[in-house]
């Protein structure tokens, strides 16, 4: 994350990050829509369809509950 951080600081991007517990799709996305984030990035675990339609997915959740593009990197 301090490389990332570094690296959006010399490109002039605003890097906001913050830990926080219990169900991660609705924090991530109250969180993004709290400090008026105009995109989400975030990372896929890969599950195939069955896993995902019976674990659920936090990638799937954001990307369909966020009001703001929601950019998922496999």
């Amino acid at each position: 994350m301090e490389r990332a951080k570094t690296h959006c600081a010399q490109n002039g991007i605003l890097f906001s990050e913050k830990i926080l517990h219990g169900d991660e799709g609705p924090k991530i996305v109250k969180f993004a829509h709290d400090k008026n984030f105009d995109l989400i990035i975030m990372g896929s675990r890969g599950m195939s369809n069955i896993k995902e339609m019976f674990l659920g997915s936090t990638s799937n959740y954001v990307l369909h509950k966020a009001k703001i593009p929601v950019l998922i990197v496999k």
